[in-house]
């Protein structure tokens, strides 16, 4: 039995696993340490719980054992650097490699929770960018469920 939120630490691992490249895979709490663009390691993927949502069980089924399926949306920030270029556009040419893998890891992936489905893709845009560093973010979907068998 587990109540607790989506372990959004099988993310991390699944992404250092899939991106040894990758020269940090860290936290909200690490991502949040950074106070500049610049000063970012890159590559590098943040991962950062979003939002949890239940799905009520059924009317007149709610008494004894139950477990409870919940929507869980995590983010993933990726920080990349080109030194390359000149215009911050051609950033996005280096973002593309990363993001594929990072896809390519998580998109189908079933988190070993219980009833945990298969990770889908939701959206991903710029964050926010500068003359050599561009944050991009993406939000991913699946379920896991909580309560009592």
């Amino acid at each position: 039995m587990s109540n607790a939120p989506f372990d959004h630490r099988l993310v991390i691992e699944r992404l250092r696993a899939a991106l040894p490249a990758l020269r940090e895979v860290g936290t909200a709490a690490d991502f949040k340490a950074v106070q500049r663009l610049q000063d970012f390691p890159t590559p590098a993927a943040y991962v950062l719980l979003a939002e949890e949502t239940g799905e009520p069980k059924a009317a007149g089924n709610s008494t004894g054992p139950a477990r409870q399926r919940v929507g869980a949306m995590f983010g993933v920030v990726l920080a990349v650097r080109s030194y390359r270029y000149d215009q911050l556009a051609d950033a996005a040419d280096d973002l593309r490699s990363i993001l594929d893998q990072v896809r390519g890891a998580l998109v189908g992936w079933v988190p070993d929770l219980p009833l945990g489905r298969g990770v889908q893709f939701v959206t991903g845009k710029v964050l926010d960018s500068d003359d050599t560093t561009l944050l991009w973010g993406e939000i991913y979907s699946t379920q896991h469920s909580i309560g009592r068998s």
